[in-house]
């Protein structure tokens, strides 16, 4: 992580400020030297959500007073924002973006924004050098040099996906940000937000591979992830690993062995827990979570309709031996 956003970040995976004043609002960006501006009456009503996990920075954040907002991120930061709603267009350097979007910028040179009044925004910032990293494994024709740039985003369901992806952190109180503290599951986070922000920006063009080349993508994939079974790997470190977006990860699996790379990792999990259940050392929840399972529930149900049993029985049938 580069050195100046550790400083400056408080030590908790996520962290939430909610305050009246629009200066200490805009201090609470961990990392970023930024000033906001009121432009509309009334009192101002601040709330801002941040989730870090090594090279990423993720941020909600929620205003009801239309202003301008300037300045920059950390050292080495490319950000990432998308508005998941708002009562009106934002305006981008003059330019207003009225259908939904995704802005792209460089941290030393963020474009000035005005933005609206009740805007609920989405901001990622994550380390240039971790971002080339990923585009050059890629493959992708994305370059940073020519930032900043807006992406429509179309019918595009990233701002549901992100947006229910933080009603899921803020809810669960403190048994979910004891789950935040299991890195495995930070990880996971950080590299699924990630992939989404690829396929927008870095699309997979090329052409489809013939049969005997996908086969020997899935299997390099799956020779990498069972060499890896002891611990939680996620969908981009396969496509790091082999080289290739996760849309042609996904097509080369499914054509070759019916299944997505996701449901795939998630079975290979699946049944690390249940060896580990079984051992009855520990219980469910840290099993869990060092596996890189934070939605507990849905964990549960994953784990039943795999083995036919939830995982608390499994737990008890070994303490019964």
């Amino acid at each position: 992580m580069n050195d100046d956003m550790a400083d400056a970040l408080p030590t908790q995976p996520i962290n939430r400020f909610r305050t009246g004043d629009i200066d200490e609002h805009a201090r609470n960006m961990g990392g970023w030297q930024v000033s906001y501006d009121q432009l509309t009456p009334g009192h101002f009503e601040g709330e801002l959500i941040e989730f870090r996990s090594e090279w990423m920075q993720l941020v909600r954040d929620r205003s009801n007073q239309a202003m301008t907002k300037r300045g920059m991120a950390w050292e080495g930061a490319i950000t990432f924002s998308v508005p998941l709603s708002a009562d009106g267009p934002v305006f981008c350097s003059g330019h207003p973006i009225v259908e939904p979007s995704l802005m792209v910028a460089c941290g030393r040179n963020l474009p000035d924004l005005r933005t609206p009044q009740h805007l609920d925004l989405l901001g990622v910032a994550v380390e240039e050098q971790a971002l080339e990293h990923l585009l050059e494994r890629q493959g992708s024709a994305f370059r940073i040099t020519d930032l900043p740039k807006c992406y429509r985003l179309g019918d595009s369901t990233l701002p549901a996906e992100l947006a229910a992806l933080f009603d899921e952190l803020e809810g669960g109180g403190q048994g979910r940000a004891s789950l935040l503290g299991h890195e495995s599951i930070r990880r996971g986070l950080r590299d699924t937000v990630m992939l989404h922000f690829l396929e927008l920006v870095a699309p997979d063009e090329a052409p489809p591979l013939p049969p005997t080349a996908r086969k020997r993508m899935v299997d390099r994939a799956r020779e990498y992830a069972l060499a890896h079974v002891d611990e939680p790997l996620s969908i981009l470190d396969l496509c790091n690993h082999i080289g290739a977006s996760r849309r042609k990860l996904q097509y080369c699996f499914q054509e070759t062995l019916g299944i997505n790379p996701v449901a795939y990792l998630r079975a290979l999990r699946l049944n690390a827990v249940r060896r580990e259940l079984r051992l009855g050392t520990q219980g469910v929840q840290e099993v869990a979570a060092r596996w890189g399972f934070w939605h507990l529930s849905r964990f549960a149900s994953d784990y039943r309709t795999l083995f036919g049993e939830t995982p608390s029985q499994t737990l008890r049938r070994t303490h019964l031996c």
